[in-house]
């Protein structure tokens, strides 16, 4: 089973046709250059969240006053677009997205030889 439905991303057009440059931008909002240029070329909506989205519609309608486009200023439904009809190449039903815990690294436990409760004192301590 296909998905049907996308959200696209304009990131790329938007900027382009305000001659926007990735520098400007990442200068601005104070992530690296490689970080927007990784926005512009996704297709569809990348994993960022909303105070981010917010930002990036902040810094895009400053840098239209600095780049004279001052009638050309953005909201945020601006950097995306719905495509109701359009096919994705994954099941909605499999798709499995790794949360938030599961991206984060895992801190090794320290076995019972390594852990400060195996020393002769800590044992007097704990049996007291």
């Amino acid at each position: 089973m296909k998905a049907k439905g996308a959200i696209r991303w304009r990131l790329k057009r938007i900027m382009s046709e305000r001659r926007i440059k990735v520098v400007q931008l990442a200068e601005l909002i104070k992530v690296s250059e490689s970080t927007v240029t990784t926005w512009r070329a996704c297709e569809y909506m990348p994993e960022i969240n909303e105070k981010r989205w917010i930002q990036i519609v902040a810094a895009i309608n400053k840098l239209c006053d600095v780049n004279g486009f001052p009638k050309r200023k953005i909201d945020l439904w601006d950097l995306i677009e719905f495509c109701p009809d359009e096919q994705r190449d994954f099941d909605p039903l499999e798709y499995q997205y790794a949360s938030g815990d599961a991206r984060k690294k895992s801190v090794p436990k320290k076995s019972s030889q390594e852990s400060d409760d195996s020393t002769p004192e800590k044992k007097e301590q704990i049996a007291a």
